[in-house]
């Protein structure tokens, strides 16, 4: 058996960067003394052992302030250590498979925008009925938002050019409903694209005057939040709604 082990012996060995062996040597979980001649670390047997357990303890996530304590820890106590760290990570695991979700989700309305793109001012009615005042000092609604962007909507307004922002989904106990849907009127889809996290009556302004040609009379259009991209410049797009009427 080798009386002792190079940094890159052990690097080699053990799978463990030598960089990570640095680290753990500067925050003191392990102590490594240096060859006298020319101060490069010796490792001995004993060490080899001793890192093979915080690689260990690693791969079970184990915080670095909790692989400190190991050396003090008793079964008691290392046991309630693992409970706490299992506890952790199933607390990561929801969030990992939520982000899953979300990220499943935003790939769909990338999907739903390539193919609205190729079938503007198709006749569609809308998956919700009503949009919800959105408040920018509203905390709660802003978690949704945050976590689910997909149910942020610019509300246009025809007859006074005025843009607001809702949600789709109520955010409050007694919501404020913005707009609520007509069922005497026609609802025609499109892709909205505006100046990112800046949208004007300007970006409306082209598909209104598309639909009169088309031979409807615009009351609404609200548009539900799909992704930003970059175009020549960053943009939001959106799946919109026209309210119409012959």
């Amino acid at each position: 058996m080798k009386k002792t082990f190079s940094i890159g012996e052990i690097s080699e060995l053990l799978g463990i960067p030598k960089s990570t062996l640095r680290y753990w040597e500067s925050v003191g979980l392990i102590n490594m003394p240096r060859n006298s001649l020319n101060n490069y670390r010796r490792y001995h047997p004993s060490a080899v052992y001793t890192i093979s357990d915080l690689a260990h303890y690693r791969c079970l996530s184990m915080p670095l302030e909790e692989m400190k304590r190991l050396p003090q820890l008793s079964p008691q106590e290392l046991s309630a250590s693992l409970i706490n760290l299992d506890q952790l990570l199933d607390k990561r695991l929801e969030e990992l498979y939520t982000a899953k979700e979300y990220i499943k989700n935003k790939i769909k309305y990338i999907e739903t925008f390539e193919a609205l793109n190729k079938r503007q001012y198709q006749i569609e009615d809308p998956n919700y009925d009503k949009i919800f005042f959105f408040s920018i000092d509203d905390t709660e609604a802003w978690s949704v938002y945050i976590k689910d962007q997909y149910q942020n909507v610019l509300l246009y307004t025809a007859e006074n050019d005025g843009i607001v922002t809702g949600m789709a989904v109520p955010t409050s106990e007694i919501p404020t409903v913005i707009w609520e849907k007509d069922s005497k009127a026609t609802y025609v889809s499109f892709v909205l694209k505006v100046g990112y996290s800046n949208p004007v009556t300007d970006d409306f302004t082209p598909h209104v005057e598309q639909l009169k040609k088309n031979g409807y009379k615009v009351t609404h259009i609200f548009a539900r939040y799909l992704f930003s991209a970059c175009d020549d410049k960053y943009y939001d797009y959106y799946k919109a709604f026209a309210e119409v009427y012959k």
